[in-house]
């Protein structure tokens, strides 16, 4: 009897939490005004005081000293993240204002937990096996710029952020190599609460068309085969089809493969430099909605609802096959021998999608200079079957080394290491070790910088076994952990957004000793006499190149350049492999 009892207040409980109650926040989006940051941070306050469900917490700083905010919410009043797990939730993380020009997420989001937390036709109930997380406001310096000239292919609203952060860097190009006090922050989230699903709001200012939203998915061939499969055809099929239920239908992301879409559109692999990239490293299925900044403020932030809504019914629903195939994804990751480092697009394969379009005007007269410019005809709409290009073969791969060892003077890279968790040892004592290491033959860079670095791209490598001095306290890293991903991302050079791509090992790359025509003549002609195998190549060179026989200077560099004068560290990139 006191059993039956129990469970009667309990369910009287539960049915008194989950009651609906009246929305508590007054958004304006109809009117075509987002909130300012303090607005939006003060009502998910209200929120945090009025819901015992809810909470929002303080999660390190931004680069404007301005602390980034966390707003949980559960079933329950418990927001540690490792009982969460223990109790078999799914977590799903959201990420709004990255780019603050581009804010339908922060109404968007406000308004769900707002629904969400009130019950709103039952929608409380999603909370009982997922914990949804919210970080209300990202890029919270650039919000703070707030014009209504910061965005200007955007009408509506009126006010909105600047793109850039308070340092000025596009924070959604700063994931891998985290310069940013933002991204410093945000690792740390991510560690701690590792989110199963994870959603970054957008707006895209491409091609015009009928849809409010388009979705960036996770990359199917970014992720390991048990990953790939479920995205293909159950997570992305899915959610695809639940907003197609609803008012606003879903298209993927208008990237351009041809000048009209109706040619086909193609889906481009996110790397880890973007947010969604960043979580498939530790195999979280990461996504962005793009918003179409050609359709008014309110579609805009209502469809962005939707999407959030969907999102998270399929959290639920599917929560234990999304953890399940995360962990088998891991799994699979830590057992690779190889691992693909460069990717191609298949145009031999597509597959056909319905697309509602405006037909292409390329000789529209311009109101502004009287000239003739490209558009789109919104009095022409049409609904067609296009290609959709998705497909990615791997093109290179590398073998996955069992550690790597870094040398501790990379602080930067290290501390980056801790933030996430990673898990490594130091060496005891000073050693020498037989380890594998690479040599950087050629690589290119832009002539400006790219988002405050000197980006490397068509990078070249040999590699080359040696006996390697190492110090105590260099850090030996175990690569088959559970973030594999983001060690052979960071550490392999030729990965699309490694530490090597964004100058952390720039110091390798020039020479600190050098030769003098004059001062190098007594060892140079020392070391040919010393060594007469080498010293007959030498000669047989100055007998069969007439021009190197006449430079002077060019002798003497063949003598440096091609023995044991040359430093082996030029060029060499300095983190060992041991296979």
């Amino acid at each position: 009897m006191k059993k039956q009892l129990l469970i009667i207040l309990l369910f009287c409980f539960s049915v008194a939490v989950f009651a609906q109650k009246p929305a508590l926040l007054n958004l304006k989006y109809e009117q075509n005004y987002t909130p300012t940051y303090d607005e939006a941070i003060e009502m998910f306050k209200l929120m945090d005081e009025h819901y015992e469900h809810a909470v929002l917490l303080e999660k390190g700083l931004t680069d404007c000293g301005k602390p980034l905010h966390l707003f949980v919410m559960n079933s329950e009043p418990e927001f540690n993240p490792e009982k969460i797990r223990q109790q078999g939730k799914t977590i799903m993380l959201i990420n709004n204002g990255i780019h603050a020009g581009e804010p339908e997420g922060i109404d968007a989001s406000l308004e769900f937990a707002d629904d969400m937390l009130r019950n709103k036709d039952g929608m409380a109930e999603l909370l009982r096996k997922t914990v949804i997380v919210i970080i209300p406001v990202y890029n919270i310096g650039g919000v703070l710029n707030r014009s209504a000239y910061n965005r200007s292919g955007q009408t509506t609203p009126y006010e909105t952020g600047f793109r850039g952060n308070y340092a000025n860097l596009d924070l959604n190009r700063d994931f891998s190599k985290c310069d940013s006090e933002n991204a410093r922050s945000f690792s740390k989230i991510f560690a701690e609460w590792n989110p199963d699903v994870f959603l970054d709001t957008h707006t895209t200012n491409g091609s015009d068309h009928q849809y409010s939203i388009t979705l960036i998915q996770p990359s199917p061939a970014l992720y390991p085969a048990s990953m790939e499969k479920y995205i293909g055809s159950e997570m992305v099929p899915a959610l695809y089809s639940g907003m197609k239920k609803c008012k606003y239908e879903l298209i993927p992301y208008v990237d351009y493969f041809y000048d009209d879409p109706k040619n086909g559109i193609v889906s481009s692999p996110t790397g880890p430099r973007y947010s969604s990239g960043f979580a498939g490293l530790f195999h979280s299925y990461g996504m962005m909605t793009e918003n179409q900044i050609y359709r008014n403020f309110p579609d805009r932030v209502k469809s962005c609802y939707q999407f959030i809504q969907v999102l998270a019914e399929f959290t639920a629903e599917n929560g234990e096959t999304i953890r399940k195939t995360r962990m088998e994804g891991i799994r699979e990751s830590m057992e690779m021998t190889k691992y693909p480092v460069a990717f191609e697009i298949d145009t031999t394969q597509f597959r056909m999608i319905e697309f509602k379009g405006y037909k292409v005007a390329k000789e529209q007269i311009s109101a502004v200079t009287g000239l003739p410019r490209f558009g789109y005809d919104l009095s022409k709409p049409y609904t067609a079957q296009v290609k959709y290009f998705d497909v990615y073969q791997k093109t290179e791969f590398i073998d996955v080394p069992e550690f790597y060892i870094l040398p501790q003077n990379y602080r930067l890279i290290i501390e980056k290491l801790d933030m996430l968790q990673i898990g490594y040892t130091r060496l005891q004592r000073d050693s020498i070790i037989e380890a594998t290491l690479d040599y950087i033959d050629d690589f290119t860079s832009p002539a400006k910088p790219y988002n405050g670095h000197f980006y490397h791209d068509k990078i070249t490598t040999h590699s080359d076994k040696q006996q390697v001095q190492f110090y105590a306290g260099d850090l030996v890293i175990p690569v088959r952990q559970e973030k594999i991903k983001y060690l052979l991302e960071m550490f392999e050079p030729k990965a699309s957004d490694s530490f090597f791509r964004w100058n952390f090992f720039d110091n390798v790359l020039d020479q600190r000793e050098y030769f003098s025509s004059y001062g190098f003549e007594a060892n140079a002609l020392k070391y040919l006499n010393e060594h007469p195998e080498f010293k007959a190549k030498f000669e047989e060179k100055r007998k069969t190149d007439p021009e190197f026989a006449k430079n002077h200077r060019a002798q003497l560099a063949y003598i440096y350049n091609n023995t044991e004068w040359l430093e082996k560290t030029w060029k060499r990139y300095p983190v060992g492999k041991i296979f």
